[in-house]
């Protein structure tokens, strides 16, 4: 529960259509897609005028089968999304919502329904501990598990704190052992170094905490991307960047890094995350902005926090909005989309209830609010009336209109439209004994990922196999 009172937003812009249709991606390369649409509302009763908790309810009307949030993508290009065979389990946003839910201090019995979930399947989420290690998905985990009351050396059968520790390199680095190429970058250091502080005594090595102190970049601020040369900081990987110096007493580096978030602030409360371009594209939205705001009242730094909430709860959709949509936290200006709505919405709740990730415990009710919106909006149901069916599944036309994974990664639609496919030299071709035509990858699945992938504000390499030059081509 926040200490903020939810407001009518703006009415939502339309939706957005993209310039081309993303027509296949590599399956083996672990792209991440587009947050699949429940078709479920949020919560009718009981209501809440609390934005955090009605956030945190409306989110709990995305998940799929009560425990977990799914992604969707049209894999063949038929303009419908096959439950079956194009729905997938989001493992890592399913986490950032149990957070959101330990934030607002509500939706308890769906943050138990979803760290159970979390659980159950570790090994896809985390790899399976020796030949795949993934870091950054180690460390959230071990925060999952000690704010939910669970053992994080024993959670789902896996010790998570020594999995954890097995990937710290001997320059301090926690990085990702795969087949696919190591992904570990500034908020894997930094989210590492939280949870340790928070699951072990003694928390994380001093190794750890200098080489992310290594990374800090001359404006003060850190950058996603360890090592690199010349370095600028960035508003997400330093909003964790500060929380975690905080907790670890290395202030030397906090004050340069907490002067840095509070001169990117803009003059309405909101801060932006860096996209493409020369020079790269900006984008004020509501994950930057939650992410900050959270850091910031974590510092005690309240009235920049409290500029940031108030930007924040302009994105929230009240009783303007369709019922469906109340609660809701927008990406950006444009209003709610969909396609990045659930993500948005996420660390949107960190920022408005402000309480840091090592001041995060379980939430103590276990009840999912939808927002009270005082009558101006859609009303719940008579008492003993019986619901209407929930809507059929969405019909995405197959021209180009649904909803982007580049879009929803956080590119803009001009980034989006320069993404250029990968070429055919990357296929060897061939005959087998029986002279039919045989195409193998020519390259190793982690070149391909270096040399054609692009990084995204959400921290995910993107890969585009083709586009679809005209309705019909695919």
């Amino acid at each position: 529960m926040s200490d903020h009172t939810a407001a009518p937003a703006p009415a939502p812009a339309p939706p957005r259509r993209g310039t081309g249709a993303l027509v296949a991606v590599l399956a083996l390369l672990a792209v991440l897609l587009s947050p699949a649409w429940a078709g479920a509302a949020p919560p009718t009763a009981p209501l809440t005028t609390d934005p955090a908790d009605a956030a945190a309810g409306w989110l709990t009307g995305e998940f799929t089968d009560g425990d977990h949030l799914s992604t969707s993508f049209d894999l063949n290009g038929d303009g419908v999304i096959d439950p079956l065979t194009e729905v997938f389990p989001d493992y890592g946003l399913t986490a950032d919502a149990v957070l959101a839910f330990a934030a607002a201090g509500s939706a308890g019995a769906a943050a138990g329904a979803a760290t159970d979930y979390l659980a159950a399947n570790v090994s896809a989420y985390a790899g399976d501990g020796t030949a795949e290690s993934y870091a950054g998905s180690l460390a959230k985990l071990i925060v999952i598990a000690d704010v939910m009351g669970r053992d994080p050396t024993d959670f789902g059968g896996r010790d998570l704190v020594a999995d954890l520790l097995a990937r710290e390199q001997a320059s301090g680095r926690y990085s990702d052992a795969s087949a696919f190429g190591d992904f570990s970058n500034g908020i894997t250091q930094a989210l590492a170094v939280l949870a340790l502080e928070r699951a072990i005594p003694g928390g994380a090595s001093a190794a750890a905490v200098d080489y992310m102190i290594a990374q800090q970049c001359a404006d003060g601020g850190f950058n996603s991307v360890l090592e690199t040369v010349p370095c600028e900081g960035e508003v997400d990987t330093t909003a964790f960047s500060v929380q975690a110096l905080d907790v670890a007493g290395r202030d030397a580096a906090l004050a340069p890094a907490t002067t840095f978030l509070l001169g990117e602030q803009a003059a309405d409360g909101s801060f932006a995350a860096p996209g493409f371009g020369t020079p790269p594209v900006l984008t004020y939205n509501s994950n930057s902005t939650g992410l900050a705001a959270q850091a910031l009242s974590s510092l005690g730094e309240d009235a920049a926090a409290e500029e940031a909430v108030s930007w924040l709860l302009d994105r929230q959709v009240g009783a303007d909005g369709p019922q469906p949509q109340q609660g809701a936290f927008a990406f950006d200006a444009t209003g709610f989309d969909p396609a990045n709505a659930t993500r948005a919405t996420t660390q949107a709740i960190l920022g408005v209830a402000g309480v840091g990730f090592v001041d995060l415990v379980a939430p103590t009710d276990p009840l999912a609010y939808g927002l009270d919106v005082g009558g101006g909006g859609v009303l719940p149901p008579p008492p003993g009336t019986t619901p209407p069916p929930p809507p059929p599944a969405p019909q995405l036309p197959a021209t180009g209109a649904e909803p982007s994974p580049a879009i929803t990664l956080g590119l803009s639609r001009d980034e989006a439209a320069g993404l250029m496919p990968m070429p055919l030299s990357i296929l060897d071709e061939s005959k087998d004994a029986d002279g039919k035509r045989v195409l193998t990858l020519g390259m190793t699945p982690a070149a391909v990922v270096d040399q054609f992938g692009r990084s995204t504000p959400d921290q995910v390499k993107l890969l585009l196999m083709g586009r679809v030059d005209h309705a019909g081509a695919g």
